[in-house]
């Protein structure tokens, strides 16, 4: 999926089972360990999809792969087999970059709790100017421009209304990916009943109704607490 949606399923969950979610969004240790830690550990589940099927899980993966193309080598299931010089030099390269991004942090981290520290007037501004350039800079038109603008507006009156923005994020990010897989699905057979029958889909299919059942047992739950919580101040009072 990404380190794009990674982000936002960990942030959510760990929102979701915090004693405190109501800090989220206020730069909490709890928020910014779970985004980062799922932004590394998807690097990982790319790398294996694409070494072993060719199917890149994100941006970086993807570049990776079109080096390999480029230079006539095919991921797949005998990538390992066939190019096992190249296949555990990426394996090195993975276990090295550990340490080099420790040693980096180590020595840049002053740098960045400078630029963290910087007055919300300031940051605001350039963010907002690289988000444009980035919106333009996709397909180089200016209707990116306009749809950025517009999602603006439409996020701000979500929070602003109590509506939550995953949902809506997670359907931009995956929304492409979900279409053009369910497409190649079809194209496979034509029986559905293959979405349910065929174990690692219907397995896949099981997990998404588990994890749809487990958010509505965490709304219930962080409403029941809320609850306790206005009863007992009450009882204080």
């Amino acid at each position: 999926m990404g380190g794009s949606a990674a982000n936002i399923l960990a942030y959510d969950q760990a929102k979701k089972a915090s004693r405190h979610p109501e800090r989220f969004g206020t730069g909490i240790p709890d928020g910014i360990i779970a985004t980062e830690s799922s932004n590394n550990a998807n690097i990982g589940g790319s790398l294996i999809t694409m070494m072993a099927f060719g199917i890149p899980g994100d941006a970086v993966t993807a570049v990776m792969l079109g080096a390999l193309i480029i230079h006539g080598i095919q991921p797949g299931p005998y990538f390992v087999t066939i190019n096992a010089k190249v296949a555990y030099g990426m394996f090195a390269a993975y276990f090295l970059a550990h340490f080099l991004t420790v040693l980096y942090e180590w020595a840049g981290l002053r740098f960045a709790l400078r630029v963290v520290g910087l007055p919300l007037h300031i940051l605001s501004p350039i963010i907002l100017v690289l988000c444009v350039i980035g919106s333009y800079a996709l397909n180089n038109i200016i209707e990116n421009v306009w749809t950025f603008f517009l999602f603006g507006i439409l996020g701000y009156l979500m929070v602003k209304t109590g509506f939550p923005l995953a949902p809506l994020i997670l359907g931009v990010i995956l929304g492409d990916q979900i279409e053009v897989n369910f497409i190649r699905a079809i194209m496979t057979s034509a029986d559905w009943t293959l979405f349910v029958t065929r174990p690692w889909s219907g397995a896949m299919l099981g997990l998404s109704v588990l994890s749809f059942g487990y958010s509505l047992w965490q709304r219930r739950r962080a409403a029941a607490r809320a609850a306790e919580g206005g009863a007992d101040g009450k009882l204080d009072l």
